[in-house]
């Protein structure tokens, strides 16, 4: 049995103490409370165990976690600011207490995606960059991309001057965009307006400058729907995708997909299903049972996959569990992330030769980056 790293592209991550910086929660959302590297290592201890022993989850990509925030005055990068301080314990191994970490944890953060003022254009840009290096001081080192969410913004956003020129200084300065729309809830034009956005940013930019653009594949937190792929519990009278909504995301992906450095993160699909059942249920089936729920989930979500394969190939597809947002749906802290790994795990062994599953699982993630040691973690052991 082949033996593959694993990097979680997509984590979000905050402590107690700071929830009521959260623009999305507040005391009766599901995801209130503390989500640590305590609380996502009990997620993830399923891959110790001796049956998946040949995968090794190396570490996360932290994406920022919406914080209040406002791109329209400096006083408003506070919030996001601030969530730079919180990682930047996190990545030096310094937690302040009852903030569930240690300083053991340090080596688990391989990259940081923080907030940026993207419509603010190329000089708030600049100013913001400056202030958020130094808010991470030598941390700075993690910091591979931006993002700023798009899918619960007005028509036409991300296509105006100040916010492709805030892209294209990203591309050449070094840093990949972190893309977040939502065809299901907003309308299969977001899809349409990323596309005409990307090429828009790359036009009269050399190859080496042109932005990478990591499309996220996870739930809005806000909604809880699932950005970038039509609604998977909408069925026929025999179990099928509807053809019509299936083929209008496939189009419009097809068109994403035919965009140079483009990436696409496999990740948040339980927002697009059904529920399953309560942790606690989950744990009482037998394993016959467990193994056949999962069997189905894998059956439901395999038309977009295959869609995805075989669009972007297995070299521009990433795994990302979404973290904790992945629980709401998937059953809860203890079960989610391994159901998620899971599912995603029986589609590529059956559909990625050795090489493009270590790709996969952690190459191609921080290939997209910009992690100069991407090689190392895309190395999968024969068994």
């Amino acid at each position: 049995m082949s033996s593959y790293a694993v990097v979680d592209s997509h984590v979000h991550l905050y402590p107690h103490a700071e929830v009521s910086s959260l623009a999305w929660c507040h005391d009766e959302h599901p995801l209130y409370g503390q989500y640590s590297i305590d609380e996502y290592l009990r997620a993830t201890r399923g891959l110790s165990d001796v049956v998946h022993s040949n995968h090794n989850l190396q570490g996360f990509i932290f994406v920022e976690t919406d914080r209040k925030s406002s791109w329209e005055t400096e006083s408003g990068w506070e919030g996001p600011l601030c969530e730079l301080d919180w990682i930047k314990r996190i990545a030096d191994g310094a937690p302040r207490p009852g903030e569930g970490h240690s300083p053991q944890h340090a080596r688990l953060c391989l990259g940081i995606v923080p907030w940026a003022p993207l419509p603010s254009g190329s000089e708030a840009m600049s100013t913001y960059v400056q202030k958020a290096a130094d808010r991470l001081g030598s941390t700075w080192r993690l910091a591979k991309g931006f993002r700023y969410l798009v899918q619960d913004k007005p028509a036409g956003t991300m296509l105006t001057d100040p916010f492709i020129d805030s892209i294209k200084w990203m591309g050449r300065n070094g840093y990949a965009f972190d893309l977040g729309v939502d065809a299901r809830s907003g309308g299969l034009w977001q899809l349409r307006e990323a596309v005409e956005m990307i090429r828009k940013a790359h036009e009269g930019e050399p190859e080496t400058s042109k932005v990478t653009i990591v499309i996220s594949t996870d739930a809005d937190i806000h909604n809880m729907h699932h950005m970038c792929k039509p609604d998977m519990r909408s069925r026929d009278k025999d179990g099928n995708p509807i053809a019509e909504a299936f083929q209008d995301w496939s189009h419009e992906v097809t068109r994403l997909a035919s965009c140079s450095n483009v990436y696409i993160k496999v990740s948040g699909g339980f927002s697009e299903m059904d529920a399953l059942p309560p942790e606690g249920e989950q744990r009482a089936l037998g394993s016959p049972e467990r193994d056949a729920l999962l069997r189905g989930l894998r059956n439901w979500a395999e038309p977009w996959l295959k869609e995805v394969l075989t669009l972007f190939g297995p070299r521009r597809m990433i795994f990302g569990s979404d973290y904790p947002v992945c629980n709401i749906g998937g059953g809860g802290n203890g079960v989610s992330w391994m159901n998620w790994w899971s599912l995603v795990n029986g589609f590529v062994e059956d559909h990625m030769s050795n090489e493009d599953q270590a790709s996969f699982w952690a190459g191609n993630a921080l290939r997209a980056y910009s992690r100069d040691d991407f090689n190392k973690y895309a190395q999968y052991s024969p068994g």
